[in-house]
């Protein structure tokens, strides 16, 4: 007698049909994907197209650069209290708001400082609670095929929204008249847009109000559970497949805690510790090297290179958001076919022989105190160009898409508020840094190099691959591997 048909078959499926099939669980993320990209063009205003022209006083520019990421840590700060405890759609509708409140103030207000910093921490919140929320429900509603390219959708968003950013305003400072000018501000335009995706993402939020089954699993609603899966999933699918996806959701629902999983006995303290913060200080670790290739010393160092070896007539940082955003997609497509181990440790391997690469053509032009051919610099242009591609593809996705699978339902929003948290100090205390010191060239590539290597040799022995695994079989392999 043949066996029944089960959603291992899923596998043979090509992704585009995949992605249509479960098209709703992409919908989930429309909310939070557009405030992911309102965020990105708030960031790319703040750091790539940096505002040290419209605003005199270097302090000022200093702390409204780093207003942002104070707010993304506000808002992981306040997701870590509310999600997991109320619906999606608080975290959501909250953010768009959050946008639509820093559009308005932007466009009323244009030149002011103190709105443009307000502003800045606005977008930041909305940037923050949204990410924690659409990791915690993305990683939930996901099949386990398409779960990487689902929790992608936040780097390629918000890398989205640095392009258009920085298009815009190149195009807008390429057309600008110099005797009648615009009788529109650009940073109006830039309000009216944050507004405006502010407005989608509530309308998105209203329009999509599909939850995740842990949740109301949780809220002991039976009959909106099997509904609940059966849209997720297809209606398409039979009694037996979804017998066996609710059973997956009851089973990582029951596993609450790392002790579900001891094979030591509980009372060892140490081991409930280690059981706990060892795959919390794995995922923060990749994060936070994935958060240095986006950070304002590497942009600055792009900066001053590219200025002569690209020839760029403006800020040559357009070309850094269009790698990233390159990157992100290329990452997003590989993470579920190649897995996340192998593209991560490979990706890192590679990048730090990149980055090493620029680092040494620094130091022999400091050596033999030379001036800086422009044929020298372009070289060294293209490759940080190159290494950002690579971060973007196999470093911010493998660890984004980690980051939703490694924790238990007890303490996902917990730790990834906490992850969050981590990444906005590092990357303000590296603004503090870079604000009153300059860093030698090649001390700076040599350090990155240092640390991808580190960091890709980690990876292939402590990190587990976790391609194509339920979310429960995710926290089996966290547990295993020390």
């Amino acid at each position: 007698m043949p066996l029944l048909p089960t959603i291992e078959e899923e596998g043979k499926l090509s992704w585009l049909r995949l992605m249509w099939r479960y098209r709703l669980q992409f919908q989930s993320m429309t909310a939070a994907s557009l405030v992911f990209v309102g965020s990105g063009m708030r960031l790319a205003w703040s750091i790539f197209d940096t505002p040290a022209g419209k605003f005199s006083n270097s302090y000022g520019t200093h702390n409204l650069m780093m207003s942002w990421f104070i707010g993304a840590a506000f808002g992981a700060l306040l997701a870590a209290i509310f999600v997991q405890r109320v619906t999606k759609n608080v975290a959501y509708t909250s953010s768009g708001f959050l946008l639509l409140v820093a559009g308005i103030l932007n466009l009323t207000l244009p030149n002011h400082f103190s709105s443009a910093c307000y502003s800045s921490v606005s977008v930041g919140t909305a940037y923050g609670f949204s990410q924690v929320q659409a990791l915690v429900t993305g990683s939930e509603v996901a099949h386990k095929s398409i779960r990487g390219i689902l929790l992608s959708c936040e780097r390629i968003f918000l890398w989205l929204g640095v392009a258009i950013q920085v298009f815009y305003t190149r195009l807008w400072y390429t057309l600008e008249s110099g005797e009648s000018g615009h009788t529109l501000h650009i940073n109006q335009l830039h309000g009216v847009l944050l507004a405006t995706l502010g407005v989608a993402a509530v309308i998105m939020t209203l329009a999509h109000r599909l939850e995740s089954p842990l949740l109301l699993l949780r809220q002991e609603r039976d009959m909106a559970l099997g509904d609940t899966l059966k849209q997720l999933h297809g209606q398409s699918q039979s009694g037996t497949e979804l017998l066996r996806l609710r059973e997956d959701c009851r089973q990582l629902h029951n596993a609450r805690d790392w002790e579900q999983f001891a094979e030591a006995p509980v009372d060892s303290s140490w081991y409930r510790i280690s059981r706990r913060i060892l795959p919390l200080l794995k995922v923060l670790f990749l994060r936070c090297f994935a958060a240095l290739a986006l950070s304002l010393p590497y942009n600055r160092a792009f900066l001053s290179i590219s200025g002569h070896g690209l020839e760029c007539d403006m800020n040559c940082l357009y070309w850094l958001a269009f790698c990233g955003l390159l990157g992100s997609l290329a990452g997003a497509l590989l993470v579920d076919w190649q897995g996340r181990r192998k593209l991560c440790s490979l990706s890192l391997f590679v990048a730090g022989i990149v980055i090493v690469m620029v680092g040494g053509v620094f130091e022999h032009l400091e050596s033999v105190k030379k001036t800086y051919f422009d044929i020298n610099l372009q070289a060294i242009a293209l490759l940080m160009l190159l290494f950002e591609i690579i971060v973007a593809a196999g470093v911010a996705v493998p660890a984004l898409v980690y980051t939703g699978e490694a924790f238990s339902v007890a303490h996902k929003a917990r730790c990834l508020a906490g992850i969050l948290i981590c990444e906005q100090a590092l990357q303000l205390s590296l603004m503090a840094v870079a604000f009153d010191n300059h860093f030698k060239g090649s001390v700076f590539f040599f350090t990155f190099g240092g640390l991808s290597f580190t960091f890709g040799l980690l990876v292939f022995t402590l990190m587990p691959e976790t391609r194509h695994l339920t979310l429960y079989e995710c926290l089996l392999k966290f547990k295993k591997v020390p």
